[in-house]
């Protein structure tokens, strides 16, 4: 069984509004079976209508919403035909953050990864994977 320990952590100053002041963020996590298509849709295709957009690369995807300072621990089970897991967030200033990232996970195995979120965008902490015992 493939998984993946995932630990969302929202910085204290996560998407600014107009004031400056941190704003909560919506995050999209959508396992998918090729990163190609996520990698070069537009963010609004992607928030919006994720499984037309991506067509035969889509499997399955949830969402979050986080607050400045919240940190969210995760422990899903993956989908057999899941080969990377698109990150996508709701940032206030799409064209100066980086709103998305791809997270590849290994059939079979454990990842574990921290997905920080901050006024620049998303960032990937050390990602790691081992074998997981079913």
């Amino acid at each position: 069984m493939t998984k993946l320990d995932l630990t969302l952590t929202a910085g204290d100053e996560v998407n600014p509004d107009l004031h400056g002041r941190p704003s909560p963020v919506v995050v999209q996590l959508l396992e998918l079976r090729h990163p190609v298509a996520f990698e070069n849709a537009d963010f609004f295709s992607l928030y919006s209508r994720a499984e037309q957009t991506l067509a035969k690369d889509w499997v399955s995807s949830e969402e979050w919403e986080l607050r400045p300072g919240e940190q969210v621990p995760l422990k899903l089970s993956v989908e057999p035909h899941s080969r990377y897991v698109g990150v996508l967030a709701a940032y206030r200033d799409l064209p100066h953050v980086q709103w998305r990232l791809v997270l590849p996970v290994v059939p079979g195995q454990l990842t574990r990864a921290e997905v920080a979120l901050d006024q620049t965008g998303l960032r990937l902490v050390a990602p790691q994977t081992d074998r997981t015992e079913d």
